[in-house]
């Protein structure tokens, strides 16, 4: 029997979101093929609400029945369902989906993983060289009791590239990724030669600039301080009063050249869809503009919490990634975007003369997420004298407060922006009052 009508039967309410995926993987570890792999995954999660309180169950071939009785002893104690699940109906189409992403094959990855491979042993023959590639297709379908059906099938391509320097007390990793849901947003000669770049600027192991000089951020530790935010900016954060943003809709709480928004409608985007994971379309939502708190995001029950509209942000998974079918949908943005600014990244370590270039951190989300606070040693960091990259740092740490840094000490948005994490799409940052310590 269908599982939303054995659902109907000791529910409420129920709804069924399925992922069915087909991906291709390859591995290389220490410039060597190490794996080749294929997999197809039917992925089931059913939300139901009973007695008011709402339940979570997932499987992957489970039975049916199973599913059911999981989803409805979990509502047992359950979080209250102050919603109920809307009809389904199409919305906006969001393009998400490229032909020539399945075509792709294992000997079309395992080729371009030889590539980089080479690339980088040709500079660097000493370093171990790991390599991640993989391409999926997904067709995801939403249900609920409500009615209606929506339908949508995406592709996603990802590499990642990274290095292994090894010797006596000291082990240093570099990596560069990039995710994509078209071919030809993939460019694997620019992401190759970043990482060539960090691994030249590293050559030298030089002292850590120390107090609070000058931080220019790369877009790929950029997370360090928009994690915080993506906390503060949840409406159910905002309804419970653990958001530093709470009763500052309307009010400047960032630096005036800070704007940021919240962007479901990019084409092709790392987590393009046109509707969310709980079937509601996906739109573009200002949160900052000018420095003034302009919105927050809302999934179906933070928003009945809160007496607000949902914006299409009830999403699987964490702020920077895709939790895949076994999580269940909460606010979460979409694709966070920093407006950019001006300056190349050369202008802008030209521009600061002299401080402390963050790459990569150790143990994103250290701190205080939910006041801003952050605390995070330096995995990939750089020490910027006279206007040059000098040589990388080891043993150092930052610390400060992300809504303090982005309010009082932005000093120039770069005019370079990056996707991030898939999901974050940000230039980089030259900020001061950030606490640096080394040893």
């Amino acid at each position: 029997m269908d599982i939303l009508e054995l659902a109907r039967r000791k529910a409420e309410a129920a709804e069924l979101y399925e992922a069915w995926t087909e991906a291709l993987g390859v591995v290389f570890h220490g410039g060597e093929v190490e794996k080749v792999g294929s997999e197809e995954v039917l992925g089931q999660a059913l939300r139901v609400i009973v007695k008011g309180r709402l339940g979570f169950a997932s499987t992957a071939g489970g039975a049916p029945a199973a599913l059911v009785e999981a989803a409805v002893g979990a509502a047992e104690h359950g979080d209250p369902a102050p919603f109920r699940f809307p009809a389904l109906h199409p919305g906006p189409a969001v393009e998400s989906f490229d032909p020539a992403v399945p075509l792709l094959s294992a000997e079309d990855l395992l080729t371009w993983g030889e590539e980089a491979v080479r690339t980088i042993h040709r500079e660097f023959p000493e370093l171990v060289v790991n390599v991640y590639l993989a391409r999926t297709k997904t067709a995801v379908t939403i249900r609920n009791t409500s009615g209606g059906e929506l339908r949508e099938v995406r592709t996603g391509l990802s590499m990642t590239v990274g290095v292994e320097r090894v010797q006596e007390g000291d082990i240093w990793l570099v990596y560069e990724s990039q995710a994509v849901r078209r071919l030809s947003d993939l460019n694997r000669e620019k992401l190759v030669e970043k990482l060539l770049a960090k691994l030249r600027w590293g050559a030298e192991t030089v002292p850590a600039p120390s107090g609070k000089p000058p931080v220019l951020v790369l877009p790929s530790a950029v997370p360090v301080l928009l994690l915080p935010l993506t906390h503060g900016f949840s409406g159910l954060s905002v309804f419970l009063g653990t958001s530093p943003l709470k009763g500052k809709l309307g009010e400047r709480a960032f630096h005036k050249e800070f704007h940021l928004w919240d962007d479901g409608l990019i084409p092709f985007g790392p987590r393009a869809r046109s509707f969310d994971d709980e079937g509601l379309p996906v739109g573009r939502l200002s949160l900052v503009a000018d420095g003034v708190v302009r919105g927050f995001y809302y999934d179906l029950r933070a928003a009945a919490l809160a007496g607000a509209e949902p914006t299409g942000n009830g999403l699987k998974g964490g702020p920077f990634g895709d939790g895949g079918f076994r999580a269940p949908p909460g606010p979460s943005p979409r694709h966070l975007v920093i407006r950019p600014g001006e300056g190349s990244l050369a202008e802008m370590i030209r521009t600061m003369k002299e401080g402390l270039l963050v790459a990569d951190v150790i143990g994103l989300g250290q701190g205080n997420i939910q006041s801003g606070a952050f605390s995070n040693n330096v995995a990939v960091g750089f020490a910027v004298r006279d206007g040059h990259v000098v040589g990388r740092v080891k043993n150092t740490m930052i610390f400060g407060n992300a809504y303090e840094v982005l309010r009082d000490g932005l000093l120039q948005v770069g005019g370079e922006a990056e996707w991030v994490g898939g999901s974050l799409l940000a230039p980089p940052l030259l900020v001061q009052g950030v606490s640096v310590v080394s040893r």
